[in-house]
């Protein structure tokens, strides 16, 4: 079973890290703080109990292989001070709830009814891929993307604006770059993949997906459904009405729902996990 939030096959050749808007300006970077001012006007909403403005916890586990990598303890290679969120309070600046959360408090438990995809009605269906599809198109106006030549110099970072969907999916696309220990890239070591993070980190990166589409329609009844494929011989959501189907060459059928979506390309960049 898998969640069906449509990771499409892009030719990605950026890298790319969620940001913040609110902390990518040069003052930023240079004091390396992100805590940005809730609407009580105070850091981290701190004057409404919400959160605090805390220095980096250094990791002190045992001693690890030297990665020259900026995923590694994030988002610490960028920042020093963060919010600390408290109770229930969540997000960047503590202004939104953990998952499963509610209300102006944060303090009332919302239950997500989540479906299989071929248990919604033709209308439920139709909905869905109208989410994905305004998700697609609509800036997030929370987060922003890096591209950058070299993390090692802020003179060189660049952010450009994403969807919420491209926001979500290139966070999954960052995760899976190669990890390099003492200068050599191992190709088959991810921060996504291959380990025991593998079904937490992507249960967390669909519930972001969720809560930004929640927030865009303010649907909080909104679920993304599931795919039970046990017992199916064949991929049975693979019909124009679902996922698509492919023509005789192989590529998606122009009666799909993402046969016309559109793929955000900037110049490829290799040197981000350089030291």
């Amino acid at each position: 079973m898998f969640s069906l939030a449509i990771f499409l096959a892009f030719c990605l050749c950026f890298v790319e890290s969620q940001f913040p808007r609110v902390c990518t300006s040069d003052a930023a970077f240079r004091t390396k703080t992100c805590c940005p001012l809730w609407k009580d006007k105070s850091p981290c909403g701190s004057l409404s109990g919400r959160g605090k403005c805390r220095d980096w916890i250094d990791y002190t586990g045992r001693t690890l292989p030297m990665y020259n990598d900026d995923r590694l303890d994030w988002p610490r290679h960028y920042y020093d001070y963060t919010c600390e969120c408290f109770g229930n309070y969540s997000g960047f600046d503590c202004g939104d709830c953990k998952y499963g959360y509610q209300g102006e408090n944060c303090d009332r438990k919302k239950i997500i009814i989540r479906r299989e995809i071929r248990e919604l009605s033709p209308l439920e269906q139709k909905r869905y891929f109208s989410y994905l599809a305004l998700a697609k198109t609509t800036k997030s106006q929370d987060y922003v993307i890096l591209s950058t030549g070299d993390r090692h110099h802020r003179e060189t970072y660049r952010f450009v604006d994403a969807s919420l969907y491209d926001v979500f999916v290139w966070m999954h696309y960052y995760s899976m770059k190669p990890i390099m220990i003492n200068n050599t890239f191992i190709p088959n070591l991810n921060f996504a993949h291959q380990g025991p993070v593998f079904p937490g980190w992507h249960r967390l990166n669909l519930l972001f997906l969720e809560r930004q589409i929640q927030l865009m329609t303010r649907d909080e009844d909104f679920a993304i459904p599931y795919y039970d494929w046990r017992g199916d011989k064949n991929c049975s959501i693979c019909t124009d009405e679902l996922l698509g189907t492919n023509d005789d060459q192989g590529l998606l059928n122009p009666y799909s729902h993402f046969s016309f979506w559109k793929v955000i390309i900037v110049t490829c960049i290799n040197l981000l996990f350089i030291a």
